[in-house]
């Protein structure tokens, strides 16, 4: 039998094909590295991922949309050259989304995540090399946005954080659904590397007194309704069953409106009961 030989020129095509594939898998993980690089710099690397981040309970500090009011020594502000400083003591100012808030004479200053203490300091400070002589101010928060969060068996979402709120009175002031299973309320308090997963009995809090896990919810805490076990099953059929719902409203919705323009067009008489399916 006869070899055929290949000649160089057929060689080539197959060659370039081997080698323009190879270039196109070497250029695969190098495209999809640069979203992944993208995401690594916006991943959360220690607490909750907020600007402004502290413990309220111990001292509050200065979030987007808190109320700060401020005072200022009465006789000091009679003075000609201090009347400028009575639109920062008029009333309370709010934290702006950008973390500032205006100092008459000095433009604007960032206060977000900032003490009570730390932004009188701050502003008597600012308002002293202005007027080249030391200003007392006191600052109060007066209203600072705090929340804690509920899902499950709940109404989901967020509630405003008052501080020296315990897990009873939560459940005392937020209703749960009837297929809520409290004896296994899970309090999740969140971290990227330490979080905190504990296992809550609210029932035997309630029918026997235990306190012993009626904790203090903190700021930015999770809580988690679990359903109970017929709970589950409900959820499942009716997550199973969703699709079927829909398409049957919308068909009962399609035969209404098709039965409502034969009426307007006279096709029909308007029946009283409004049967769309009495074609």
């Amino acid at each position: 039998m006869r070899r055929t030989r290949t000649s160089p020129r057929q060689r080539i095509p197959g060659a370039c094909l081997l080698l323009g594939l190879l270039c196109f898998g070497f250029t695969l993980p190098s495209c999809s590295t640069i979203p992944n690089k993208k995401i690594e710099e916006l991943l959360v690397r220690k607490g909750f991922g907020k600007r402004a981040e502290g413990d309220a309970q111990v001292e509050d500090y200065a979030t987007t949309g808190s109320q700060i009011q401020f005072w200022i020594d009465p006789r000091l502000l009679r003075e000609e050259k201090y009347f400028d400083l009575q639109v920062l003591v008029s009333g309370p100012q709010a934290v702006g989304v950008d973390g500032q808030i205006y100092i008459p004479g000095y433009g604007t200053t960032y206060v977000l995540g900032l003490t009570e203490e730390r932004i009188a300091s701050l502003i008597s400070e600012r308002l002293s090399a202005i007027f080249e002589s030391p200003i007392p101010v006191e600052a109060r928060i007066l209203d600072s946005p705090k929340y804690f969060y509920m899902f499950g068996e709940t109404t989901p979402g967020a509630r405003p954080f008052v501080g020296d709120l315990t897990v009873l009175e939560v459940f005392a002031t937020n209703p749960i659904l009837p297929l809520a299973n409290v004896g296994k309320i899970r309090l999740v308090r969140p971290d990227p590397e330490t979080p905190l997963v504990i296992s809550i009995n609210v029932r035997d809090m309630v029918l026997y007194g235990i306190t012993t896990y009626n904790l203090n919810i903190k700021e930015n805490d999770i809580i988690y309704v679990p359903p109970t076990f017929f709970g589950s099953v409900s959820r499942f059929i009716e997550r199973l069953t969703s699709p079927l719902t829909t398409l049957v409203a919308a068909t009962f919705q399609a035969s209404s409106i098709r039965y409502q323009y034969r009426v307007l067009t006279g096709e029909r008489d308007f029946n009283f009961y409004g049967n769309p399916f009495l074609f």
